[in-house]
């Protein structure tokens, strides 16, 4: 098996199927993929039938689907994990629940790592689009100390210098491209870190640098799996030729998101950088959640996300 497509779900029986749906469609044409895929649907106890509609699709296609009941919500990570464990393909795709293939996409990414002779290509991604066509900017600069001020600071929200400033998040430097200027490359363009939503890692990169960190549950997994990849003389890329719609958010909530990136941070400074950066960290973290309470209650009223923020200071006191 060359691609091993691993989709993880959680109560999203209709976007699932909607994505499962667009893998098959996507791949109808591909000569290089044909009979050479598989989709493996980790469900974490859903329960919303999500498995039974799975089932009655799986009938109605020839592509091998194998669906994985966990007994409980195990997380993003290790539901991916679980996944790996049954695949049989030389190439991951580690895909969201809310998100649509377009024509092509998969072949075209596998290709790149074919013919990958002088990158030492490890993880892949392609353009990520909302359901509009429109640009979605994700990743960043690796979480440095410096990266995490101009993030919790907010400056990397700013227009124009934003833009030249390193950031933990999508809005700083490492994206400062446009859909019009990706337009007009064809060749990879490495980053430091890109996001979970559609993330191919070759089988020998996973079997060098390990699977997704059990540890964390959901949010900061594709950070902390980018930086051991690069640990390990790995690249990571964007695929400009690529693209799939990501309907952002629509398999999450705003509160487990959000709570959920304070919480990776803090943990990806606890493994990765030595004990007084973790400390630093921390404080930058809470300086950050302040920030924002004093934003969303202040500047710019919003009552539900001064609360979020309320509690993901309570979360690193």
């Amino acid at each position: 098996m060359l691609l091993s497509v691993i989709i993880v779900s959680y109560n999203t029986r209709n976007l699932t199927l909607e994505t499962v749906r667009s893998v098959v469609n996507s791949t109808k044409s591909s000569q290089l993929l044909k009979n050479n895929l598989e989709i493996i649907v980790v469900d974490n106890d859903s329960q919303d039938d999500s498995v039974k509609a799975l089932k009655q699709f799986k009938k109605e296609t020839d592509v091998p689907i194998i669906i994985i009941e966990s007994t409980k919500n195990v997380g993003f990570g290790n539901a991916n994990n679980l996944g790996i464990k049954k695949a049989s393909g030389k190439y991951y795709l580690f895909l969201n629940s809310d998100t649509i293939v377009q024509e092509n996409a998969l072949e075209r990414m596998v290709q790149r790592f074919l013919s990958d002779e002088k990158l030492n290509l490890g993880i892949l991604t392609p353009v990520l689009l909302n359901i509009d066509l429109t640009y979605q900017p994700q990743g960043g600069s690796f979480p440095t100390l410096t990266s995490l001020f101009f993030h919790m600071s907010m400056l990397d929200d700013l227009p124009v210098i934003g833009k030249l400033l390193p950031s933990t998040q999508h809005t700083g430097k490492a994206n400062r491209l446009t859909l019009s200027q990706l337009e007009h490359y064809t060749d990879l363009i490495p980053v430091d870190w890109i996001g979970g939503t559609a993330m191919m890692i070759s089988k020998q990169a996973i079997d060098t640098f390990g699977p997704f960190d059990q540890n964390i549950f959901m949010y900061g997994e594709d950070t902390e799996i980018c930086m051991r990849a690069k640990n390990h003389n790995f690249v990571v890329a964007l695929d400009p030729t690529a693209s799939i719609i990501h309907l952002q958010n629509a398999s999450s909530n705003q509160e487990n998101a959000l709570r959920g990136e304070f919480r990776g941070l803090q943990y990806i400074f606890s493994k990765h950088k030595s004990s007084m950066q973790a400390v630093l960290a921390k404080i930058l973290l809470q300086y950050g959640a302040l920030i924002r309470i004093f934003v969303f209650s202040v500047i710019a009223p919003n009552k539900n996300k001064a609360l979020i923020y309320r509690k993901i200071l309570t979360d690193l006191s």
